[in-house]
């Protein structure tokens, strides 16, 4: 078969832009966070051997109060770090964190002494500490990336980061088990310091644009926070994903206290050496389903809707905890029970970096530059409401074997995330323009094509909200008319199609969902043009391809006069369209399986007033047929770059 790639004409350039990774100061701010994550996790195991976690019955206690204390600050300070990452340096409070984190860690060992008159909690207080530091470094860091990239990078970027970040993490707990079982834990804490001292050497060479160092100086001090509290308020949307992200910190957080006691005291046999290797092992799987997600995430880009992507992300997380809750109540060997917890553990990890990828990239999208850093101060402030309920109601109140619950805990878990899936789903149902069924269908016609043949629509799509419209476009391949219902999200696209191809197993279903027209080939077919005129006279839109049909490179084909008499009849709007970067083959089937690099733009309605009659001629027809498709190729000819 041919295999000919479909572009525009010569005299149209295209700039090709550049990957995250040609993105120097992107590069500095992934390594720094990547380096940065480590810091915050390499000590906890030294801190459970400093409290003499391996032989006590209160462990899902003290990782709670491990969680608790180092998070508390996001809650109590994140909305101010956040006016502070409007109004100031994003860079310079990054270094400032991290290098007064590598102070206090190589302190640890002191300020545990210092505080050890308070009992358990003043043990935990350095934590919280490091914490405030942790806690100023973050809305800093999510509201300077979107600076550095371009805003179709967003998605990616995030599952970057958050990949990477989960590397650090696996790295870090798997190092700090090694070191707790055979080292001082002062050791742990220098480790940890170095960690932050890199980080802030990172963030030394990066240059953030001119656009990410201007602040908004008018919003100062209770005023600024006002605003960004107001805003959120009237934006419904951000609230809905604030909510979600709560749901996620909050289960990640009491899963992450589960995981010890559930390796203690259902995986392995009672005295089993390399406890601590163990339990970080199995946090070490949790980041490797998280890196799995970011990897899935960085492969599809923006092919998957982020909306969609929380929605089945948390289903998924809802079942894969489930599963966890499951190995602890089922009557398994120690053995199975061990692989199919570990199993659970790392598909949560990949759902819940397709959730928390998502969301930051939707409200790093929707939310403006001079609001962003309060905004992620107020989503500290959120998930860490209520990961500290969470983590508070297991870890500050004296519970008797409270380690006996964890299956229970579990069960709560799974509960509430699929809770919120299926609030999700209802939520996007009905704000949707199409039926359940069309919806779902339409999103994954746009996945497919925006997945494999990498499709990108060149500018807005102009094609009107309602009443009757033709979109008449050129035709390259068989996956056109996919090409074009991809682009136009707001209408069900129908089209005119050859007969045979209505009673198809499975296209003539879908040919049917979105109203697409059958007419007879190669003859006047008179029912399928009452059929395309009634279609139109009840506001519907219809795509047509003046071409007839898919013409060899270079070919010059009768144009058909369907779409123009169509139009002149029925007073309908006429939208063009081009398609390019599709490749085109001898046969129907080849189109969709090849991957192509598709583009389409939409132009301006197209006048046919002086056309226009009570009985239109056959020259009059003719000639807006010309006009049509000179229309559709002017698009391809000064086609601007993406």
């Amino acid at each position: 078969m041919n295999d000919v790639l479909v572009e525009p004409s010569p005299r149209s350039h295209r700039r090709v832009e550049p990957g995250l990774l040609h993105n120097r100061a992107f590069v500095l701010l992934w390594a720094a966070y990547g380096v940065s994550a480590m810091g915050d996790h390499i000590s906890e195991m030294a801190l459970l051997k400093t409290l003499g976690a391996a032989s006590k019955n209160n462990l899902i206690q003290l990782q709670a109060m491990i969680t608790f204390m180092f998070m508390f600050p996001f809650f109590f300070l994140g909305p101010f770090n956040g006016v502070l990452a409007d109004r100031l340096p994003r860079r310079g409070i990054m270094i400032f964190a991290d290098l007064t984190r590598a102070g206090l860690m190589l302190g640890f060992a002191f300020l545990i002494v210092l505080f050890s008159p308070l009992g358990m909690v003043g043990t935990f207080m350095p934590l919280l500490i490091v914490g405030v530091f942790a806690a100023l470094f973050s809305p800093a860091r999510a509201a300077l990336l979107p600076t550095l990239i371009r805003e179709d990078q967003l998605v990616r970027a995030n599952a970057m980061s958050s990949g990477l970040g989960v590397i650090a993490t696996m790295i870090a707990v798997m190092i700090g088990g090694y070191l707790a079982d055979r080292y001082h834990p002062q050791v742990s804490f220098r480790v940890d310091a170095a960690t932050f001292v890199a980080s802030a050497v990172l963030l030394w060479f990066l240059r953030p644009p001119a656009r990410a160092t201007s602040r908004h100086r008018a919003d100062v001090g209770l005023t600024a926070l006002t605003q960004a509290v107001r805003y959120v308020r009237q934006h419904r949307r951000v609230v809905q994903l604030i909510f979600v992200a709560v749901v996620v910190w909050t289960c990640g957080a009491l899963v992450r206290s589960t995981i010890p006691t559930i390796v203690r005291d259902i995986y392995l046999p009672k005295g089993y050496t390399g406890l601590f290797q163990e339990m970080s092992g199995f946090q070490a799987r949790l980041g490797g389903g998280m890196l799995l997600g970011a990897l899935i995430l960085t492969t599809l880009g923006d092919a998957l809707r982020s909306e969609i992507a929380i929605t089945w992300s948390l289903a998924g997380i809802a079942l894969a905890i489930g599963t966890l809750a499951f190995s602890a109540f089922a009557p398994l060997s120690p053995g199975l029970a061990y692989h199919v917890g570990g199993l659970a553990i790392i598909l949560s990890g990949v759902f819940a970096t397709g959730v928390m990828a998502s969301y930051n990239a939707l409200l790093q999208r929707i939310v403006p530059n001079r609001l962003r850093g309060r905004l992620f101060g107020l989503t500290d402030l959120a998930t860490m409401a209520g990961l500290l309920l969470a983590t508070g109601l297991l870890g500050i109140p004296h519970w008797e074997n409270i380690d006996r619950w964890v299956g229970w805990i579990l069960v709560a878990v799974a509960l509430a995330a699929g809770a919120t899936a299926a609030g999700s789903l209802v939520i996007r149902l009905q704000s949707s323009v199409f039926t359940p069924g069309v919806a779902f269908w339409w999103n994954l016609n746009a996945f497919y094509c925006k997945w494999w043949f990498r499709l990108r629509r060149d500018g807005i799509c102009t094609v009107p909200a309602d009443g009757p419209v033709i979109v008449v476009a050129n035709h390259t391949c068989a996956v056109d008319p996919l090409l074009l219902i991809a682009s136009t999200p707001h209408r069900k696209l129908g089209f005119l199609i050859a007969e045979e191809y209505a009673h198809l197993p499975i296209a003539g279903r879908l040919t049917n969902m979105v109203e697409c027209i059958s007419i007879k080939r190669g003859e006047h077919d008179i029912a399928g043009t009452k059929a395309a005129l009634r279609h139109l006279k009840a506001g519907k839109p219809l795509g047509i391809f003046p071409e007839g049909r898919i013409p060899a490179p270079g070919e010059v084909v009768e144009l058909k006069e369907g779409a123009a008499m169509l139009a002149l009849q029925t007073n309908a709007v006429v939208v063009p369209a081009y398609i390019a970067g599709t490749r085109y083959t001898d046969g129907v089937l080849a189109s969709f399986f090849r991957r192509h690099h598709a583009r389409v733009r939409f132009g301006k309605p197209i006048d046919l007033s002086k056309y226009r009659g009570t009985r239109p001629g056959k020259a009059a027809v003719g000639q807006a047929t010309q006009l049509l498709m000179q229309e559709i190729r002017a698009l391809g000819e000064n086609r601007e770059a993406p």
